[in-house]
C-alpha cells in the first residue's frame, strides 16, 4: 500500500484535519503549513490532537497574499522529487491548488485535493468503528494489545456509555483480570469521552 503524504493549508481549513489522525497509517504522514494568520485550535480539538502526539509535522510558512499556497505547493514538487511513489493530499478549500493537482496528475503523480467538507463528513458505521480501533491502537500501547485483544475492548466500549465510567472500570478488571483491566482503564480515561463521541449509536 503506497504512503500517503497529507500537505494541510490550515489557514484554509483550520483543525479540521484532525479527522486524519484515526485513519492514519503506520507510514503516512501529516504536514501542517501555518502562518501566524491560521486559526486558534480549540481546547475540544486540542484533547483530541493530545491523543496523537508524534502523529503530524508543522511547517511554519512566511505570511503575504497566497504564501502559504505557494510554499505548500513549492514543498510537494520537493516531496514528490523525493518520493514520487507516495500518493499526495491538498488538504483545502482553496480550489486555486487544483491547477498543481492535475499538472502532477499529467506525469503520473497520485496528488488530489480534499476539501474540509469531504474531511467533516458523516461516516458510514464500519468507517466509524475502524476509526475508534485506530483510536484505541494509539493509546494502548503494550506489545500484547492484538487485534483481537482490541476489539475485546472495543465491545465493552460499547457496553456502556460515558455516563458509566465506573461500571466500565469493574467490567475491564472482571474480563481482562484485576490488574490489566485496570491499566486498560488508566491509558483510556484521558480520551474516553473523544472515543465515546466516535462511537456509533
Amino acid at each position: 500500500m503506497a504512503r500517503n503524504v497529507y500537505l494541510v493549508d490550515t489557514e484554509n481549513v483550520g483543525t479540521a484535519w484532525k479527522e486524519l489522525l484515526p485513519q492514519k497509517g503506520a507510514k503516512d504522514v501529516i504536514i501542517l503549513f501555518y502562518t501566524e494568520n491560521s486559526p486558534g485550535i480549540s481546547y475540544v480539538d486540542l484533547n483530541v490532537i493530545r491523543a496523537y502526539p508524534e502523529s503530524f509535522d508543522m511547517i511554519l510558512c512566511y505570511p503575504g497574499k497566497n504564501g502559504l499556497d505557494f510554499q505548500l505547493v513549492s514543498y510537494l514538487g520537493y516531496l514528490i522529487k523525493t518520493a514520487p511513489k507516495s500518493e499526495y493530499v491538498i488538504v483545502s478549500n482553496d480550489t486555486g491548488y487544483d491547477a498543481a493537482v492535475k499538472f502532477w496528475r499529467d506525469r503520473e503523480i497520485e496528488v488530489c485535493r480534499r476539501s474540509k467538507s469531504e474531511l467533516t463528513a458523516p461516516k458510514d458505521k464500519q468507517e466509524t468503528e475502524d476509526d475508534v480501533k485506530v483510536m484505541l491502537k494509539h493509546l494502548l500501547t503494550e506489545d500484547s494489545y492484538t487485534d483481537e485483544y482490541l476489539e475485546r475492548v472495543y465491545q465493552m466500549l460499547r457496553n456502556y456509555s460515558a455516563k458509566q465510567l465506573q461500571e466500565l472500570y469493574f467490567a475491564l478488571q472482571k474480563e481482562f483480570g484485576a490488574a490489566p483491566g485496570m491499566d486498560i482503564y488508566r491509558q483510556l480515561k484521558p480520551q474516553i469521552k473523544n472515543i465515546y463521541k466516535k462511537i456509533p449509536k
